[in-house]
């Protein structure tokens, strides 16, 4: 939104009482004044979509009706001209700040919602994630499931890094932020769906380990100054720890009707699962009874056996 439009937003939504986390939903969602102003139930509908409660769309409803006519006009929108007015611009530019921390709060909850721990001492890029210490980059690599390490590929030299499968796009290809000490780098394969690249910073001259902004030049920086020593996430784990069970989706029954569905019906419905969810692993399953255990524990018991038996093995690779 442009600035006269962030502004013009903000007098109507302080006229009217609304929140201010009403307000950087409106502006988040891109809702100016003159584009709520057209239709009331579209305006109620599209503030309900941005996330106001029913007492600010309430209130969001009575400040376009009495602000309409003097302020406002479907055919004619009046032009807000924010001129000279320094205060203004101070509004604006905090409206704005606040609009960044509210995206990076919604990223932080996806990932969160996704169970997957927020990076720190680092960022979250296109296909892979990475950490640090003053003394190591840790590069986590999404990949397929059921990946093998002949697919992989994996190298660096002392300023570059290279990884991807074998035969398609790398996902990292480009020059790091700094030099690093190829023997001493190593990767993993961990769950045959994801790659773990280990790099030791390397030391010019007298210079200290210093905190890289960016694993590859080019990429969006983070804020060094608040990084902490310690403070790294662990990307060598599953991020979460969390099990998840989905049920499979068989064709639904017509009114009334009853009956067994045959294997074929069966099966088919549990291929379509896996090609809408191909990031989620099964095994086949037997329980015993036990009276002693309940069918829940059985369960988070075997799945835990399944999940801990690939643990994957370092390579070292140079080129």
């Amino acid at each position: 939104m442009e600035d006269r439009e962030i502004y013009e937003l903000r007098q109507l939504c302080t006229s009217g009482g609304l929140s201010q986390d009403s307000l950087g939903s409106l502006i988040d969602a891109n809702l100016s004044v003159p584009t709520l102003v057209r239709s009331e139930a579209a305006a109620m509908a599209s503030a309900k979509q941005a996330g106001l409660g029913l007492a600010d769309r309430q209130k969001l409803r009575e400040a376009l009706r009495k602000h309409k006519d003097e302020v406002l006009s479907a055919e004619d929108p009046k032009i807000l001209d924010i001129g000279d007015d320094a205060e203004a611009y101070h509004i604006v530019a905090a409206q704005h700040h606040m609009a960044e921390q509210r995206a990076k709060a919604r990223a932080q909850g996806v990932e969160e919602a996704k169970g997957i721990e927020v990076v720190k001492n680092g960022n979250i890029c296109k296909g892979y994630r990475w950490t640090q210490e003053l003394a190591e980059v840790t590069v986590s690599v999404d990949l397929p499931p059921g990946t093998s390490k002949r697919d992989v590929v994996c190298k660096f030299t002392t300023q570059n890094l290279t990884c991807g499968l074998r035969g398609q796009p790398m996902i990292i290809d480009g020059p790091m932020f700094a030099k690093v000490k190829v023997d001493d780098c190593m990767w993993q394969l961990q769950d045959s769906h994801k790659l773990i690249v280990t790099l030791q910073k390397l030391i010019v001259t007298s210079e200290q380990h210093i905190w890289w902004p960016c694993l590859i030049k080019g990429e969006p920086e983070i804020d060094t100054n608040q990084c902490e020593t310690g403070a790294s996430t662990n990307l060598m784990v599953s991020q979460g720890q969390r099990l998840s069970i989905q049920k499979i989706e068989l064709p639904e029954l017509k009114d009334g009707e009853k009956r067994k569905y045959s294997p074929q019906e069966a099966e088919k419905a549990w291929k379509d699962f896996f090609k809408k969810f191909p990031d989620m692993h099964a095994w086949e399953i037997t329980f015993n009874p036990d009276k002693d255990k309940s069918m829940e524990e059985q369960l988070v018991e075997t799945l835990e056996k399944n999940l801990a038996k690939d643990k994957g093995e370092w390579e070292s690779s140079t080129g």
